[in-house]
């Protein structure tokens, strides 16, 4: 009887562990509450879009939960792998894709740029959990916040980060230097 009980557990963490790294889907906006739809304008870099919002403006969104190499920082060296990543966004998020944004309950709405803070989905993808997924991202806790899905975020990345994909391979897995093996 004891084997019974374990076993429907034991395969329910198998699917929550499975699901996000097969496609990403999984964690898609619940209902409409803090959450808004726009349109992409451009991939701004691996973790940045830029979006047209429903009024017309345009606006630059932050994701939450994740950070890439750099390479549009003035006055810094182009990291390893940035252009990867930000044409792994681009991949992910092309001009004219209508994007899914929701705010998280943690983070702020915006941050000390003026860009919005959020999570996103294209096609019900999550764009931060496929960044994970191809190893472009690593999690990023703001002052160690917590966000929604950040179990999730760490599995997936502990998938990427075994398997070497991304920066975790080209790059030694560091994120911010210029070159691999090099701390700047």
């Amino acid at each position: 009887m004891r084997r019974s009980a374990v076993r429907p557990t034991f395969l329910a963490m198998l699917v929550l562990l499975a699901v996000p790294a097969l496609g990403c889907a999984v964690g898609a906006p619940e209902g409409t509450s803090g959450g808004f739809r726009a349109t992409v304008a451009y991939a701004v870099d691996g973790d940045t879009l830029r979006i047209r919002e429903a009024d017309g403006g345009l606006a630059y969104v932050r994701l939450v939960g994740i950070d890439t190499p750099e390479d549009v920082r003035p006055g810094s060296p182009v990291e390893c792998g940035s252009r990867e990543a930000a044409r792994s966004m681009d991949h992910l998020a092309p001009e004219g894709a209508g994007v899914r944004l929701r705010y998280d309950p943690v983070a702020g709405r915006e941050d000390r740029y003026g860009r919005i803070l959020a999570h996103a989905w294209v096609d019900g993808r999550s764009l931060e959990l496929a960044q994970l997924h191809r190893g472009w991202a690593y999690v990023y806790r703001y002052h160690g916040q917590r966000f929604d899905g950040l179990g999730r975020f760490y599995a997936v990345q502990e998938a990427a980060r075994r398997a070497r994909r991304g920066a975790w391979g080209r790059c030694g897995g560091d994120f911010h230097s210029s070159e691999p093996g090099r701390q700047d």
